[in-house]
C-alpha cells in the first residue's frame, strides 16, 4: 500500500509504517510553523498539534515527541516554506493537501484566537501546495466548527 494514502486513513487499526518520515516531518514542520507564527507556542496549540498528529496522521504517541523535536530543528534550519511544501506537492494528492490545510487551521484555532500571522502562514502554504481558495475556506470553516464543538 502507498504510505502517503495511509497517513489520512480514519481507521484506527491501520497505523502507517513510518520508514521514510520525510513527508511526515514536512507536515509537522508546517503545523509547527502555524503554531509558532505568533512567536508563542501555547500549551493548547501543542495539545492540538499532538491530537492532530494522532487523529489525522495516525502517528503513535511514542513517535510524536521524537518527530516534533526533529521538525523543530528542521523549522529552525529552514530558510523558507518551499522545502516543506515541495515534499507535500510531490507526495500528497489533492484531498491530502486539503486535509493538511484543515489540520493547520485546527492548530490555529486551538488557543481560541486566529492571529494574523497564523492566517498568513496557512494562506501562503495553501497557495504553495495548490489548494483552491474555496477548499481553503471550507477547511477553515470545518476546523472552526470542530473547535467550537470541543
Amino acid at each position: 500500500m502507498n504510505f502517503f494514502k495511509k497517513i489520512f486513513k480514519s481507521e484506527e487499526s491501520e497505523k502507517p509504517l513510518i520508514d521514510d518520515k520525510t513527508s511526515i516531518k514536512a507536515c509537522i514542520a508546517l503545523l509547527l510553523e502555524t503554531s509558532m507564527a505568533d512567536e508563542v507556542l501555547e500549551e493548547s496549540e501543542l495539545s492540538a498539534l499532538k491530537e492532530t498528529l494522532i487523529k489525522d496522521f495516525n502517528i503513535s504517541e511514542e513517535e510524536i515527541t521524537e518527530l516534533i523535536e526533529i521538525s523543530k530543528q528542521n523549522v529552525d534550519d529552514s530558510t523558507s516554506l518551499y522545502e516543506f511544501t515541495r515534499d507535500i506537492n510531490d507526495n500528497f494528492d489533492s484531498n491530502e493537501r486539503i486535509k493538511l490545510i484543515e489540520s493547520m487551521w485546527k492548530i490555529a484555532y486551538a488557543d481560541g484566537n486566529i492571529d494574523k500571522y497564523e492566517e498568513h502562514i496557512i494562506r501562503k502554504v495553501s497557495s504553495l501546495i495548490y489548494v483552491a481558495h474555496s477548499d481553503f475556506i471550507q477547511a477553515k470553516l470545518n476546523a472552526k466548527e470542530k473547535n467550537e464543538n470541543n
